[in-house]
C-alpha cells in the first residue's frame, strides 16, 4: 500500500465454467461487473468436445514443461496420443497439463500406450478414475505419489495378486511387497476391500 496513484496500462482475461448471464438474473453475480468484464466473450468447448486438439496442446505442454525443468524433450507415439484422444478429460486442460507433465517426468524414453495407461488407469481399466497425485511437491515426492497409484491400480486389475501385479509392472514380488510396504500401500486392508 502506498500513497500515490500508479497508472497502468493492462487487460483483464476473465474464464469462468458459469453461466454469468443466469447468476445475473438471478442475482448472484453482480451485473455491473458483469457488463464491465464481458467485452469480448469467447466460448470454448470442453477438451472432450474439441479432441483434435489435443495433439498440438501435447506438444505444447511437453516442450513448455521440459524447458522449465531443464528435461530432454520427449517423443509421444500415435499410439499414445490416441489413447489421450480417447479420454474424456473431465479435469480438462489442467488434467492434460499434469498428465503430459506425469508422463515426462516417468517415461524412460519416448511416451508410448504403455505409459500413458499407467499414467490414466481408467483408460486401461475401464472403471472410474484413481485420484491423481498433487501436482506439487518434489520430484521424489511426485514419483512416489505416481508408483503408489500405478501399483494400486494394477493390483485393483489383477483382483489383489502379487504375482500378477509384479509380473505387469515388471518386479520381483519381493521387491513389489518392499514398493508397498515403503509406500504405506496395506495390503490386508485391500484384501478386505477397504482400501
Amino acid at each position: 500500500g502506498g500513497d500515490r496513484s500508479i497508472s497502468v496500462n493492462v487487460r483483464v482475461v476473465v474464464a469462468t465454467h458459469r453461466n454469468l448471464e443466469e447468476l445475473v438474473q438471478k442475482g448472484s453475480f453482480r451485473q455491473d461487473l458483469y457488463h464491465r468484464i464481458y467485452v469480448y466473450p469467447l466460448l470454448l468447448s470442453p477438451l472432450r468436445a474439441r479432441t483434435e486438439d489435443i495433439p498440438l496442446l501435447v506438444e505444447h505442454f511437453a516442450s513448455q514443461i521440459a524447458a522449465q525443468n531443464g528435461w530432454r524433450a520427449k517423443e509421444f507415439s500415435s499410439e499414445s496420443i490416441k489413447a489421450l484422444q480417447n479420454y474424456s478429460w473431465p479435469g480438462n486442460i489442467r488434467e492434460l497439463r499434469n498428465i503430459v507433465e506425469r508422463l515426462l517426468l516417468l517415461a524412460e524414453g519416448a511416451v508410448d500406450l504403455e505409459a500413458v495407461r499407467l499414467a490414466l488407469p481408467a483408460l486401461a481399466s475401464g472403471g472410474p478414475k484413481l485420484a491423481a497425485p498433487q501436482p506439487n511437491g518434489t520430484l521424489s515426492q511426485r514419483v512416489e505419489a505416481f508408483e503408489r497409484e500405478s501399483i494400486l491400480a494394477e493390483l485393483k486389475r489383477h483382483n489383489q495378486s502379487m504375482t500378477a501385479t509384479a509380473k505387469a509392472l515388471g518386479l520381483e514380488r519381493s521387491h513389489l511387497y518392499k514398493k508397498c510396504q515403503a509406500l504405506g500401500i496395506d495390503l490386508r486392508a485391500l484384501r478386505k476391500g477397504e482400501s
